[in-house]
């Protein structure tokens, strides 16, 4: 049992990392603070932290401190109780709550959102009883972490859906926008080029009113998903309107982007794309590229040189790449 003292000093302890959970800005800054408070908090006892990824089922142990007084395997959180029901477990007091699944130690206190659990504090104080006050401690600890995950993770997917097309997972014109500044003025001072690639797919509507809007997104996606795995991540691959998507490289030359750009061209013209049984592709497409300081030395320079290439394009015949200095 903690004394009055030693209870204020836990929960100052506990209030010091409630205010740096809230100024972190990643999963892995809080993991960091947590991983230095938590040990303080219960120095006498074994504990481990383990959380759902946020895009996936898996299950991994984040950290843990201490020493457990037995050996333990690692849980099956498909049985666990805690985790599975969203219970706080305590095997000292509610021996017919004991998770014999996960075999933890004397407190598993889940972290919920909504009625959904997410990750798990776990508690053993060895062969002794975990006294109350702990326990105590130990819910507040583990709601403090619950709600700075959730809120983290719930910032995270609203900046995403402000900066991410929903239909193919791509960038947006948004983003575009806020970005393309920002590396030109890099790409500016440094004294490097940048190369930016319009791409429209050919005779879209077609596929529109041949097979449905419904087809047309499934190409959509399909192509976006090709295009993402085109780039690298310091490139910048985003969906600028319609069935037209545009792309800023960081790094190369001219040669470099017209390369890339045909592999582009090629690799559409190759994927294979149907729908509820008919066959939609091959679908094509025309590519303007615009380099900077080329063709252009501005922002809106290098946008509009590269879409009037992919005009160019078009009105040649489709189906082929033209770079921005070509008449």
């Amino acid at each position: 049992m903690m004394n009055d003292q030693v209870y204020l000093e836990k929960f100052k302890l506990l209030a010091g990392m409630a205010m740096l959970l809230q100024s972190c800005t990643q999963e892995n800054e809080l993991f960091d603070v947590a991983s230095v408070y938590l040990p303080r908090l219960f120095p006498e006892f074994y504990g481990e932290i383990f959380l759902q990824e946020e895009t996936g089922q898996e299950i991994r142990q984040i950290f843990n401190w201490g020493t457990p007084g037995k050996e333990i395997s690692a849980p099956n959180f498909t049985l666990c109780r805690s985790f599975v029901c969203s219970l706080v477990v305590n095997i000292r007091e509610n021996r017919e709550d004991v998770c014999y699944s996960c075999h933890r130690g004397d407190c598993c206190i889940p972290f919920c959102h909504g009625d959904h659990a997410f990750g798990m504090l776990c508690l053993s104080g060895g062969t002794e009883e975990l006294p109350v006050g702990y326990r105590g401690l130990a819910f507040v600890t583990a709601e403090y972490l619950a709600l700075s995950i959730s809120n983290l993770r719930l910032k995270n997917r609203l900046h995403e859906l402000t900066v991410k097309d929903p239909l193919t997972g791509l960038f947006n014109r948004r983003h575009m926008e806020e970005v393309l500044p920002r590396e030109f003025m890099r790409a500016k001072r440094a004294g490097t080029p940048l190369g930016a690639i319009m791409v429209d797919l050919d005779h879209f509507k077609d596929v529109n009113d041949t097979f449905g809007h419904d087809a047309g997104d499934a190409v959509l996606k399909k192509v976006g998903l090709f295009m993402n795995s085109m780039f690298r991540l310091e490139d910048v691959v985003c969906r600028f309107g319609g069935e037209e998507f545009f792309v800023l490289m960081t790094s190369g030359g001219p040669k470099d982007y017209c390369l890339k750009a045909q592999e582009v061209r090629k690799g559409i013209k190759a994927l294979d794309i149907s729908w509820e049984g008919r066959q939609i592709s091959p679908i094509t497409a025309s590519l303007g590229v615009a380099v900077f300081p080329d063709h252009a030395r501005t922002v809106d320079g290098m946008i509009k040189m590269a879409d009037k290439a992919l005009y160019v394009a078009k009105n040649r015949g489709r189906d082929r790449v033209v770079e921005g200095a070509d008449p």
